[in-house]
């Protein structure tokens, strides 16, 4: 297994990244996250060329990041600018540097091909800016799994039913047929729920006294980016027209980093069409996503445990898989991709 390389992944919350460097391992590379006098987020390969300590053992000067073992200290573009007791500077003291960006409220990196990194090419959920709707940062939830498990979590609107019964589920629904269509970007996962009762997350944020028209739409974009539309709305009044009354809207949105080819962190954050300047809304969402998302992290853990055995177990497809099945096929796509063109 390799990573998609040449594309951006959310590296970390931009509200964590104060005055102190940041260890991270993302594609099972070592990276180092600081911000420079000026304010600006940097990221540079996580070990000095002297003697080998992490840099993030270090501390951020005024001009750069400061080697914690001899005072080496390099800039945002990893090049080596002070080498206290000596007169010049070693030219062969440098480091990787990777390009860093800021948006909607993380750390994004490009741990591919300098060259190529474009920032307009970053995930941006319009909803997200509009005053609107409300904002709220969730975690990073990191699960021992590998990325691509989480993916086929996130193109399958089924499973909720059997794992998270008491907030997005609903067990007596289980046959609501569910579509997909291939995007230029990913895999566009659907399944539309009429005249039912609402879910326990609906029952909590929307006060329905009545059956609900309910929606899912899981866009996965490849590598490892999903956004989540779903709502419910008073059955029969418009929910498939873009209205309906009590329409009850929620953007759950995922922005999965591979660690290494066994654990992965999730970074989500969420907005909605209700109560925009209730922080209190927000944070009563949040956790009865918690509460799934940890539902989640069990399950997909314990599948890779069971993949890690490599037994040769032949595994059963469903009709069900068929969107994470041309999920994966899109990614691996790009995988040959990049490797042809290495």
């Amino acid at each position: 297994m390799t990573f998609v390389k040449n594309c951006w992944y959310a590296a970390g919350w931009s509200s964590d990244l104060e005055d102190q460097p940041i260890a991270k391992t993302i594609l099972e590379e070592s990276v180092v996250l600081f911000r420079t006098v000026d304010g600006s987020a940097a990221a540079l390969e996580n070990r000095c060329p002297h003697r080998f300590l992490p840099l993030s053992a270090g501390k951020v000067t005024g001009t750069g990041l400061q080697c914690g073992y001899h005072g080496l200290t390099f800039d945002k573009a990893g090049r080596c600018i002070a080498a206290p007791t000596q007169d010049g500077l070693p030219i062969e003291a440098c480091v990787k540097a990777f390009p860093i960006v800021e948006q909607l409220g993380l750390l994004w990196i490009w741990m591919g091909e300098p060259d190529k990194a474009n920032p307009d090419d970053i995930y941006d959920l319009p909803q997200y800016h509009d005053p609107a709707w409300g904002v709220a940062h969730g975690d990073a939830l990191e699960i021992d799994a590998n990325y691509l498990l989480l993916c086929d979590n996130l193109c399958d609107p089924t499973h909720v039913n059997y794992v998270h019964p008491t907030t997005l589920g609903n067990p007596d629904i289980v046959d609501t047929p569910v579509t997909y269509e291939q995007q230029n970007w990913g895999v566009t996962t659907s399944r539309w729920t009429p005249n039912s009762e609402p879910v326990g997350f609906f029952k909590a944020f929307g006060n329905f006294s009545s059956t609900v028209d309910r929606w899912q739409l899981y866009h996965m974009h490849a590598p490892s980016t999903a956004i989540i539309d779903f709502g419910s709305a008073v059955a029969g009044t418009g929910a498939d027209q873009g209205a309906g009354e009590g329409r009850i809207q929620v953007f759950s949105c995922h922005f999965i980093t591979p660690i290494t080819e066994g654990k992965s962190v999730d970074y989500w954050l969420h907005v909605r069409n209700f109560e925009p300047d209730d922080p209190s809304v927000g944070e009563g969402i949040s956790e009865q996503f918690r509460i799934a998302f940890a539902e989640d992290k069990t399950i997909l853990s314990m599948i890779q445990r069971e993949e890690d055995k490599d037994d040769q177990t032949t595994r059963v497809g469903l009709e069900l898989d068929a969107s994470a099945g041309l999920f994966r096929h899109m990614v691996n796509q790009r995988i040959r991709d990049e490797t042809t063109s290495a």
